[in-house]
């Protein structure tokens, strides 16, 4: 079958998703990817615009392909109407890596001031309902969707689509991102921190507002302030304006920093990941946990928040616990951390490429049967 993907925003998580599901994919050989891509900036833009900007660039494309997959940030109910009229019966899937309806926005961003954030909640929704079916990330992320789209309508004057949700409901399900096979040392074999005693705490998350930056501060004043002593390794990707507390972590704690800085070859990034040995995460949102997965594929312990996507896989003793205190918790899972180190990675296992692309190859073949 021949599926075209639209990226609309390729950068980050979205364009490491894109890249992986093409290559891997036409590795395969029975589904053929032609990826199209927009650059990752203007992400407001991207959401009003690309539909006709992908649409003018296809107008000359022939023959149609079997299936669009596009992502939430493309309006599909436009794109639809957009298209050259041959391509009518062509189905599309909407995947979801996050949405505009329960997005954390920065109170720094303007549109938030006048309510034109619902403008993008609404291009969600309305995609939802234009598309054939629509995946998520995660079935945390799709009941958070499906939710919000509950309260959201019914904040509307009239007209409220009585029958939206359980439209979008029924062709909704979830379609993990995989994360990249573990590598060929195993993790367990290699233990940086014996005899080092000092346990190494691992940020390699997006440096934004939405996955709590200011959070991971206060918690390492928690830990300074009960005489925990810690490294810090601090990766992730970084922007021109960086948070606050990117600054503060730097200044407070620049004597236990042993590394900071984005890290592009893969090799050195799993090796700085197997040098960590937990993973502190309390984010404002997090619909699937690309970073968290990468890092305990690689033996790192998380210690994350509850209410996230983590809730749908992750046990009970790797939740923070808001009565008990982050260094009792860390204390707790020391205490036999190689058995959590290899819980980390059976769990994380399960999300490899090599395992959730034939997941996608047969949801994507039964569409073309």
């Amino acid at each position: 079958m021949r599926l075209l993907l639209l990226d609309p925003f390729h950068t980050g998580s979205h364009s490491y998703w894109s890249n992986e599901l093409t290559e891997r994919l036409n590795a395969r050989g029975n589904v053929r990817v032609e990826l199209r891509t927009l650059k990752g900036r203007h992400w407001k833009w991207r959401m009003i615009g690309s539909a006709a900007t992908f649409a003018s660039a296809l107008q000359t494309s022939d023959p149609a392909p079997d299936v669009i997959l596009t992502t939430d940030m493309m309006d599909v109910a436009a794109l639809r109407g957009l298209l050259p009229a041959h391509w009518c019966k062509v189905q599309i899937i909407l995947y979801f890596h996050e949405n505009q309806l329960t997005y954390p926005w920065s109170p720094n961003d303007p549109d938030t001031r006048g309510l034109q954030s619902r403008t993008y909640g609404f291009v969600n929704i309305q995609s939802a309902l234009a598309a054939d079916f629509v995946w998520f990330n995660s079935e945390h992320h799709k009941n958070k969707f499906l939710d919000a789209m509950r309260s959201f309508l019914a904040q509307m004057p009239d007209y409220k689509l009585p029958h939206a949700i359980e439209s979008v409901r029924a062709k909704s399900s979830a379609m993990p991102i995989g994360i990249i096979n573990r590598p060929s040392q195993e993790p367990l074999e290699y233990d940086p921190h014996e005899p080092n005693k000092i346990p190494a705490l691992l940020w390699n998350h997006r440096w934004e507002y939405d996955k709590g930056p200011d959070r991971f501060f206060n918690q390492l004043q928690n830990l300074a302030h009960q005489g925990y002593p810690f490294k810090l390794i601090l990766l992730g990707q970084q922007f021109d304006r960086m948070p606050v507390a990117w600054k503060e972590i730097h200044v407070r704690f620049e004597k236990q920093i042993l590394h900071s800085g984005w890290v592009a070859s893969q090799k050195e990034y799993q090796s700085w990941l197997r040098k960590s040995d937990f993973i502190l995460h309390d984010p404002r949102q997090e619909y699937f946990g690309i970073s968290v997965l990468e890092a305990m594929l690689s033996g790192v312990i998380p210690l994350v928040s509850s209410g996230h996507a983590y809730d749908d896989w992750m046990p009970q003793k790797f939740i923070h616990k808001n009565q008990v205190s982050l260094e009792k918790q860390l204390d707790q899972l020391s205490k036999n951390r190689i058995q959590n180190r290899k819980e980390a990675i059976s769990i994380a296992t399960q999300f490899e490429w090599n395992i959730v692309i034939a997941e996608y190859e047969r949801k994507l073949e039964a569409l073309a049967s």
